[in-house]
Formats: structure tokens, sequence, C-alpha cells
């Protein structure tokens, strides 16, 4: 078995996860190598730094939505979700919550995005 490259694209929340490949698992009674990655660490935590945003109303309380305003991407819906525990990214934030977003340059600093 050659080795296996799995290409992620960069924004995603599993973009900085670790790949092991070649591990040996017991599947359906017979050995098999397969490639696995496991959950990134929660790369970004709440911090003095990040800025406070008040939800307003208007269906842009979605993540991906403000994720949009302040990185100019959708994709780091996941960022704001972790900074603000919020578990469900369907839901989003309730409006007229104050949510935490981490700023463009701490994002960079922390290898998330590209400045």
């Amino acid at each position: 078995m050659g080795s296996t490259r799995i290409e992620l694209s960069p924004y995603t929340m599993f973009a900085a996860t670790p790949v092991y490949d070649g591990i040996s698992v017991e599947v359906e009674g017979s050995r098999q190598k397969v490639v696995l990655f496991g959950m990134m660490v929660d790369a970004v935590v709440p911090d003095a730094t990040d800025e406070i945003f008040r939800v307003p109303a208007g269906g842009d309380a979605r993540l991906d939505l403000i994720s949009q305003k302040f990185y100019g991407i959708p994709d780091l819906w996941w960022v704001i979700a972790l900074v603000n525990n919020i578990l469900d990214p369907l839901v989003g934030a309730p409006v007229g919550t104050n949510i935490r977003v981490p700023s463009k340059n701490r994002l960079a600093s922390e290898g998330i995005l590209t400045v």
C-alpha cells in the first residue's frame, strides 16, 4: 500500500489535523491498513484581544455570514463557534447577544488564516 495524500481545504477545521497513515486495525475479522485523521485540538480559545460583535437581527446571526463580514470568507465559521462555545453552528448566535470574533492577525499567528 503506497502513501496516501489527503488534500483538505485550507480553511477547514481539519486543515491542521495530524494524519496517521498506514495504521493497522481490525476490520471485519482481518487486519487492514487505514488512513485516519484526528480532531484538531481547539486551536482558538477566547482572548482579551477578540473583537466583541453584537449579533444583529435580520438573518445575520449565521456564523458563516459573520465569518464573511470579518474575514472575507465564510469558511471560518468554526473559529467563531469554538471561541464562543457554540455547539450547534446551524442555530448560530442568538440575536442581540455579544460574541467574540478573533482578529485576522491573531488567526494568522495561529496558522489558521493568511493575511
